[in-house]
């Protein structure tokens, strides 16, 4: 026999062996642990055989990437990230990285504002980064989900937007989070030559970025994963310095001079007494045909006036915004300074407010993962919590297009379904737990010194 063929004989022999090794394994977890250990394990094998295949693409020279905005040094992927000092979440399924990209200014900023500007994202949307910081004038704490090369887009649209918005990236700092069985990957040629990106164009750009480093297997992962909404808020708004914090979604555009506005008006003795005051900002869809988003409240009235501009979710899940009373806030707009309209004395279960509070307000619940509840759970708690509730007049956020089912796709569904049920038992434990805390408060009340 050929030396060649007892190579290909001691791989065959060697594959065998590993293969019934697997299957013992299998065969133990289950008689110990369940199905549900079975699953995990395989979907680590298929994380190990997903990351070792990209691994041999770069070996191989996959296509290169322009230099990242962060100076990196010799050939290595991630040389500022170390892996080991991330901070894992509840579940030990994402690690996180607090001020993984700070602005110049972040500090100053922070300083001299009492609310900060708190969002998520994921490495496809940070287009909107630049939406947000055209609009928002204070400090903006930016969450940033990066699986494998996700975080050499995520790098690339940095320097993109620092190179083309220089003032502004000064008060933005980035957090990045990513799942533990995929960490962060950097696609370096120092010989790469350097793309010229359209300064004028975010979203193209972002999408091309896209294009060129996202593998298909990688976007098939992101199809399939739940996006961990939650987790990056809390990470977004824990980055946040300031005595109030503000969290809309990355694709929740503030209107000109609300920064400003919202600053003074927190700034107020009788706004910042209260600990337990929530301040709402409505949201509106305005249609892709409206080329800029309404800059003042009788613009947009305008707009819903001619169907250009709806409440947000109207058409999908009315519960969203229904117990704002929104019919009452679109009826006047002679208001010459921010305030507070009218109080919310109702509360209306699924309702989902984007609101200002104190920084002190319960954090989002990290076990809603992927979509659905994810917001009314924390306003579920909040309302137990003893939370007041109060619209504010001429203040308003823009989200690009109208919303249908239509647009929800299977996947998204199935999460929804999933949280629900979640929901239902997150309803009791937030019951239990204040029910709790009310009869302990009720006997310390009562004891006799």
């Amino acid at each position: 026999m050929h030396s060649s063929d007892n190579i290909i004989a001691i791989g065959i022999v060697t594959t065998l062996i590993n293969i019934v090794i697997t299957l013992v394994v299998i065969l133990i977890m289950w008689n110990l642990q369940g199905p549900s250990s079975i699953r995990k394990v395989l979907g680590q094998l298929a994380a190990e055989e997903y990351l070792q295949e990209h691994h041999e693409q770069q070996c191989r020279g996959k296509e290169t990437v322009p230099e990242a905005a962060i100076h990196f040094t010799g050939t290595e992927q991630t040389p500022f990230l170390d892996h080991s000092r991330g901070v894992l979440d509840k579940s030990g399924s994402f690690k996180s990285h607090p001020f993984a990209i700070t602005g110049e200014n972040w500090d100053e900023t922070c300083d001299s504002w009492n609310i900060c500007l708190s969002t998520q994202t994921s490495a496809d949307l940070m287009f909107n980064i630049a939406k947000q910081a055209e609009m928002w004038e204070g400090p903006i704490s930016v969450a940033v989900l990066t699986p494998d090369l996700d975080f050499t887009v995520a790098i690339i649209m940095m320097k993109y937007l620092q190179k083309c918005f220089p003032k502004m990236m000064t008060r933005v700092a980035l957090h990045i989070t990513y799942p533990r069985h995929l960490p962060p990957r950097y696609d370096y040629n120092e010989g790469e030559e350097r793309l010229e990106y359209n300064c004028k164009q975010p979203e193209s750009v972002n999408k091309e970025i896209v294009r060129r480093i996202r593998t298909r297997k990688l976007t098939e992962h992101i199809k399939l994963s739940p996006y961990p909404q939650n987790l990056l808020r809390n990470l977004a708004r824990q980055g946040c310095p300031c005595e109030f914090s503000f969290t809309p979604d990355i694709d929740m555009i503030s209107i000109p001079r609300m920064s400003k506005q919202l600053n003074e008006f927190v700034a107020r003795n009788s706004t910042r007494e209260c600990d337990r005051c929530a301040y709402i900002i409505p949201i509106y869809e305005i249609a892709t045909s409206v080329k800029r988003n309404p800059k003042t409240k009788e613009h947009l009235k305008k707009l819903i006036k001619s169907g250009l501009a709806q409440r947000f979710h109207i058409k999908v899940f009315p519960g969203n915004q229904e117990n704002s009373q929104l019919l009452k806030w679109e009826g006047d707009s002679d208001f010459k300074t921010l305030d507070v309209m009218y109080n919310i004395t109702s509360w209306k279960e699924y309702w989902e407010p984007i609101y200002i509070a104190k920084a002190t307000v319960p954090l989002f619940d990290e076990s809603f993962v992927g979509y659905g509840y994810t917001r009314s759970s924390q306003i579920y708690e909040m309302n137990y919590a003893g939370y007041s509730w109060f619209m504010l007049n001429k203040v308003f956020l823009c989200h690009s297009g109208f919303q249908t089912k239509r647009q929800r796709s299977i996947i998204r569904k199935k999460q929804m379904r999933k949280n629900i049920r979640f929901y239902n038992i997150f309803k009791k434990v937030i019951n239990a737990r204040y029910t709790s805390e009310d009869e302990d408060d009720q006997h310390q009340d009562n004891a006799v010194d």
